[in-house]
């Protein structure tokens, strides 16, 4: 009896472990490089930090623009508006009349600007490099998180087939049992695998929902809206 039960054993543990390595292969089959693709383009146009990215690109071009515009700040114009009255005035004798116009220059400011565009090019520089870096960040992060989803969703198949196995050698078992051809431990064991094989499946259903959240998280849509 003892060896008609381990060889069961050995023989169900069999089964298991081809129908785990058929489940893994089949990911691979399932695996859509173009799919994942667009995956990660949905990702950089929907996720509120990929955005962020964008305005700090465009925040850094905007100063350097402003920077670069800013060339007449250290010039100063000013203009004076003489009358022509011809009245002398000996405290403050004016000998031209008319529009009197006047330039004033700040060295300082004028000789600070190219290092101030410079500054702004260099932030531009910053702001594309950090957003490239995050770009790379993302298509990595959308992969990994669609593998464990596809991984997920094959384990939650396999589960149901192990339930469904069980289900059946726990209906044979317990006809068995009644039937007095087996005893009361075996019915109990069948009994306990199903149960077990149930409990994986409810733990199988809920990574598989979890992993769909994950990457429904960096898509901000749902799987289903994207074919």
């Amino acid at each position: 009896m003892f060896k008609k039960k381990t060889s069961a054993l050995l023989f169900f543990q069999f089964v298991l472990i081809f129908q785990i390595a058929t489940a893994q292969e089949s990911i691979m089959t399932e695996y859509s490089p173009l799919y994942v693709q667009k995956l990660i383009a949905i990702a950089k146009e929907n996720y509120p930090k990929s955005k962020a990215y964008d305005h700090q690109v465009r925040i850094a071009k905007n100063n350097l623009s402003g920077e670069k515009a800013a060339w007449l700040d250290p010039f100063s114009f000013s203009y004076l508006l003489r009358s022509g009255d011809r009245t002398l005035d000996i405290v403050n004798p004016q000998l031209l009349t008319g529009y009197q116009f006047g330039v004033s220059i700040s060295p300082g400011t004028l000789l600070r600007r190219p290092f101030t565009i410079k500054a702004a090019k260099e932030e531009v520089a910053i702001a594309q490099l950090e957003q490239n870096e995050y770009a790379l960040q993302l298509e990595t992060e959308v992969t990994r998180r669609y593998m464990y989803y596809l991984q997920s969703l094959n384990t939650l198949r396999l589960q149901n087939k192990i339930v469904v196995d069980a289900e059946t050698s726990f209906n044979d078992q317990k006809l068995k049992y009644q039937r007095s051809e087996i005893t009361l431990q075996e019915y109990n064991t069948a009994s306990t695998s199903l149960s077990s094989a149930q409990m994986s499946r409810v733990q199988a259903e809920a990574n598989m929902i979890t992993a769909k959240s994950s990457l429904e998280e960096l898509l901000v849509r749902k799987l289903e809206e994207i074919k």
